[in-house]
């Protein structure tokens, strides 16, 4: 069994490469498990990497290296037991440090022989400057315990700056093999794979953090600090869920769904913008109505939202009908993007007459 963990920032496209990588191991005849872990209370990757077939077990209400370990133990147990899949990938919410999640799976004695993929940390190259200037050293902390460094979403970075970015990525990490990755590349994707398909000296690794714990009962954090890796980050996050009516719903099409969630993100947006002008982090929105998906979503303030529609797997598992959200941006506290979301939210609700219960 391979089991292949995946970090980054919020928003650095991590749930596109799990997409990418499911998909290709299932071409291949290989049997995939994604455990999805979200900052937030309320899970949305799971439900998109659903769609395209990919088992899913989500992990929610805060980060797997620092405050849930059981679950994620649980949850591999579980997964392994009603599954056993060839290829188990584990995305770690864009708050956590990808390296102590790792070591944390390594540490659990887990009851079958497997084989630990390279570290893969996705740092995203359209928001480079972005990410110096706001979260710089919570950045640098995730970069450091990496073996591979994807430079993502390459295809939105102008070619004269790619050299800059990895050297960078370089400087802080010069022992990470560095690739760039883009989803309008398949040629990236595939030397991603060949990468994470490398034998790994699990048992060496295994020995070297059971020397750690010894020493002081505890698992190094990057850099040596053993910081709250959601504290550290300065994210303020809230998420939430909302059963909506069918009934009003019935009249609607997709070119209204659409401007629903538009509208709900601009509304925020333009919120969020007020209390921190050069935000960073991931708000993102996803609405099913019975069978069909309508996500939204935005990572820096000087970006517009990506929408995206998604039509149903299958025709005949329509859902019961429900809005999905999950906030977590730089510069604002909690409570305050907990407002802006519900205001934002139900007040668009309200205006196209759409019943709903939190």
């Amino acid at each position: 069994m391979k089991i292949i963990v995946v970090g980054g920032f919020l928003g650095s496209g991590k749930t596109t490469a799990l997409v990418r990588l499911g998909t290709y191991y299932s071409s291949i005849g290989k049997s995939v498990g994604i455990i999805v872990n979200e900052v937030g209370e309320i899970g949305i990757d799971g439900d998109i990497i659903s769609q395209y077939g990919l088992e899913t077990k989500e992990i929610t209400s805060g980060c797997i290296c620092c405050s849930l370990k059981t679950s994620l133990r649980a949850t591999l147990l579980l997964m392994i037991e009603n599954y056993n899949p060839d290829v188990i990938i584990i995305e770690s919410t864009g708050v956590a440090y990808p390296g102590a999640i790792r070591d944390e799976v390594m540490l659990m004695n887990l009851p079958m022989d497997y084989d630990m993929a390279p570290l893969l940390t996705l740092f995203d190259g359209s928001r480079f400057k972005q990410i110096l200037k706001e979260i710089k050293n919570f950045a640098a902390q995730q970069l450091a315990q990496a073996e591979v460094i994807a430079v993502s979403k390459t295809d939105l970075v102008e070619a004269s700056m790619l050299p800059i970015i990895e050297t960078a990525v370089s400087q802080i990490n010069p022992k990470a093999e560095i690739i760039t990755l883009s989803s309008k590349n398949p040629e990236s994707l595939a030397q991603l794979i060949n990468i994470l398909e490398r034998s790994s000296d699990t048992e060496a690794r295994l020995a070297e953090l059971k020397k750690v714990v010894a020493n002081d009962g505890s698992l190094l954090m990057a850099g040596g600090k053993k910081d709250n890796s959601i504290e550290a980050s300065g994210v303020g996050s809230f998420s939430a869920e909302y059963v909506l009516d069918d009934t009003r719903l019935k009249s609607l099409n997709e070119s209204d769904f659409e401007k629903i969630v538009k509208e709900i993100m601009s509304q925020i947006r333009e919120s969020v913008l007020q209390k921190s002008p050069d935000f960073l982090g991931h708000i993102k929105l996803f609405l099913e109505s019975g069978s069909a998906l309508y996500k939204i979503s935005l990572t820096t303030a000087e970006e517009d939202p990506i929408y995206d529609f998604i039509p149903p797997a299958d025709e005949n598992a329509a859902a019961a009908p429900n809005l999905k959200i999950l906030s977590a941006v730089t510069g604002i506290s909690s409570g305050d993007i907990k407002e802006i979301v519900q205001n934002s939210v139900e007040n668009v609700l309200n205006e196209n007459k759409i019943i709903f219960s939190a």
